[in-house]
């Protein structure tokens, strides 16, 4: 029997936000596991797969706006290729381009921020 541990299972919402219930719900999640002291070391291993690099974006774009620290953070910065993927697939493709991250910013962080608590 295959078991997934929280941070693989972190990945892979981040990767289909559809299947963990949005965004939103994703934000909430890994304030969650921050609090819990889960292993963003764990979380950095498998953004290390291939074909992560939607999830990777998003992970160091959440993680750096919810100021964690995330292990490898310059290195993966360093590897984004230029694909656009959006921060929330389910919703609209409008919003903003961040250069830094390489994602369209199409949820309004202040409506994510607000479900931290």
């Amino acid at each position: 029997m295959n078991v997934a541990d929280v941070e693989k299972t972190t990945v892979d919402c981040t990767d289909h936000p559809e299947l963990c219930g949005g965004i939103r719900e994703f934000v909430q999640a890994i304030v969650v596991a921050e609090d819990r002291d889960d292993s963003w070391a764990t979380v950095v291993e498998c953004l290390q797969r291939p074909d992560n690099g939607a999830a990777t974006k998003r992970i160091v774009y959440l993680a750096d706006q919810l100021g964690f620290d995330l292990p490898a953070r310059e290195t993966f910065l360093k590897s984004f290729t230029s694909e656009c993927p959006l921060l929330d697939p389910m919703r609209s493709e409008q919003g903003s381009y961040d250069s830094e991250y390489h994602l369209r910013i199409n949820v309004d962080w202040e409506r994510l921020d607000s479900m931290e608590s």
